[in-house]
């Protein structure tokens, strides 16, 4: 039987199409006078923040940009900068915007009728879940665990090390008790290296890239080639599962709760 889901934030349970990190991570590198694609900074969004700027910071282009500007590469000074104007535009922006996206209360409130643990990881530090933590409390949504790259001596995802440590927590040994939800291939490749088993949700994921509202305006078979882009980038990393939205995680825990009896 699942005994527990681990969930991913941004994209996939608050802040539909994970936009709180881009606009961040886009305004502290215009402050430096580099101009980013929202490719950039998606192709590598899931790692823990510090990590994701060095990636950002690797980037040809922005290489470029740098030397052309500064007349160097970027060192560890600059990086160190970059993050601290990140982590003050992302808190800033987390106050304002870090919705439920829709149908997480409802699988949430699932999940704790049948008895199965609820833990999140990430790749906001402990001061940025503060934030989100506590406005999705006040929505109901109350995970048993919250826990950050900072549990575990600063190794984030795509590390196994905070799904490890949630186990260890849970007092749960088998793996494959153990489902791991994300929007991005970050966090896919966490639940891999972890041996749990993972779902790639399409819908309001920064993989997708849309508002809900420009998801909305888009005509039906508009939708459909957007969501079939998803399901072949979370499929092109030998995803265990694709689900449209959270809605249908549930299906996915029964078919697997009957797959493990029948095994039985």
């Amino acid at each position: 039987m699942i005994e527990a889901v681990i969930f991913d934030w941004a994209g996939t349970t608050v802040d539909y199409g994970s936009l709180a990190p881009v606009i961040a991570f886009k305004k502290a590198f215009k402050d430096a006078g580099i101009e980013l694609s929202d490719e950039d900074i998606r192709q590598d969004m899931g790692m823990a923040k510090w990590d994701h700027i060095g990636k950002i910071l690797e980037l040809d282009d922005v290489k470029q940009q740098w030397e052309q500007k500064y007349s160097k590469e970027p060192n560890n000074d600059d990086r160190e900068k970059i993050y601290a104007d990140f982590q003050e535009a992302l808190l800033r922006y987390l106050k304002e915007s870090t919705e439920l996206k829709s149908g997480v209360l409802k699988t949430f409130n699932y999940l704790k009728e049948y008895g199965i643990k609820v833990a999140t990881t990430t790749g906001y530090t402990a001061e940025m879940m503060k934030i989100v933590q506590d406005k999705a409390a006040e929505a109901g949504y109350t995970p048993d665990l919250v826990i950050t790259s900072e549990d575990v001596n600063g190794l984030g995802r795509p590390a196994p090390a905070m799904i490890q440590f949630i186990m260890k927590k849970f007092d749960i040994d088998d793996p494959t008790k153990i489902i791991k939800v994300g929007d991005t291939l970050v966090d896919i490749e966490e639940g891999q290296n972890a041996n749990v088993k993972t779902v790639g949700i399409v819908e309001g994921s920064s993989l997708m890239g849309l508002t809900q509202v420009e998801f909305d305006e888009l005509n039906t078979e508009e939708q459909i080639t957007k969501r079939n882009e998803v399901k072949r980038s979370f499929e092109s990393v030998n995803t265990d599962f694709v689900i449209d939205s959270i809605y249908d995680l549930v299906q996915i825990i029964e078919y697997l709760n009957e797959s493990m009896d029948k095994k039985w």
